[in-house]
């Protein structure tokens, strides 16, 4: 059970510090692309590259060289950083792979590791250590979570699910940085409404979400309006990709979800983040490269459409 003395605490000081993403300014809220950069590619230099050609300074780090960032050893996380910082990018989160194993038990992944080296549950605690180094390196305000891999029913576990995130969440508070679960769609905390139980019940200032409109539409539920109904006023970096009605991952815009709408809704409620861009597909003839730079430039028109303003 959440210790409620935490619980009431967090809900007290949660208006004295404010999460990446959740900044209120005056006049219209403006935010900014990011890239993460293994949807372009695992050599850094080539997609800080392609990053700066399409005029986008932000970057998440995920993957580099086939490895998720905080499996790197510490002084390649600061080669990696003194090379961020002499081409002059910022990074907005470590796309951390914490949590994204299983519960119960072990087996094989329950989706896309993206280069995250094999870990059990009782790995996780070094895992998130390891990731508040690297931000620490990397300047970053933010690092990832997820809710174990999904199960058959994930209503069954989510009360356990929901002890390690608040220990999770404790330990990211005292660290001085934002813990941001991603909805995903492979993991027990996938949609608007699994999200928002989650956010209801942790309102640590030190808390938000990754709100992945095209991963909800991945478990066949709608993520605009619906789901983003029950995470609004807690999303602390946002993730855009877009799928079909088939179920595969397409140009940014031509899905099933609507960018238009949820772009809007998200500069209403003052959104003032980090629209971070990863795309998982590739054009058949330039690869992931391509459908970076196709989904950034229909990614802006959408801005454009939704009277979104956005800044370098």
């Amino acid at each position: 059970m959440i210790d409620r003395l935490w619980h009431h605490r967090c809900t007290m000081v949660g208006a004295a510090r404010i999460a990446p993403g959740r900044i209120r300014r005056k006049g219209v809220p403006r935010v900014r692309l990011g890239i993460i950069t293994d949807e372009i590619s695992q050599d850094l230099d080539h997609a800080l590259d392609v990053c700066e050609d399409l005029g986008v300074q932000t970057v998440e780090l995920r993957a580099v060289d086939g490895a998720n960032i905080v499996d790197h050893p510490p002084e390649r996380v600061a080669a990696v950083g003194e090379t961020l910082t002499r081409r002059g990018f910022r990074v907005c989160g470590v796309a951390s792979p914490f949590l994204k194993v299983h519960l119960h038990g072990d087996g094989p992944a329950g989706g896309a590791t993206h280069g995250a080296a094999a870990a059990t549950r009782e790995e996780q605690w070094a895992t998130l250590a390891r990731s508040f180094a690297v931000a620490r390196t990397l300047g970053a305000p933010m690092v990832r979570a997820f809710s174990f891999w999904r199960v058959a029913d994930p209503t069954a576990v989510r009360e356990e699910v929901l002890g390690v995130l608040a220990e999770a969440a404790r330990r990211t508070e005292a660290a001085g940085l934002t813990l941001a679960i991603e909805n995903e769609h492979a993991c027990n905390v996938g949609t608007g409404v699994e999200t928002g139980w989650v956010l209801e019940r942790l309102p640590s200032p030190a808390f938000g979400v990754i709100w992945d409109p095209g991963n909800e539409a991945a478990l066949g539920s709608t993520p605009f309006p619906g789901g983003y109904g029950h995470v609004r006023g807690r999303v602390a970096h946002v993730h855009l990709k877009d799928l079909d009605g088939g179920g595969n991952w397409v140009k940014m815009g031509t899905g099933v979800v609507d960018y238009v709408g949820q772009l809007r809704a998200l500069a209403a409620d003052g959104y003032d983040g980090v629209l971070s861009l990863e795309t998982h597909y590739a054009t058949a003839d330039g690869g992931p490269e391509a459908a970076t730079r196709e989904s950034l430039a229909t990614t802006r028109d959408l801005c454009a459409a939704a009277g979104v303003a956005l800044t370098p």
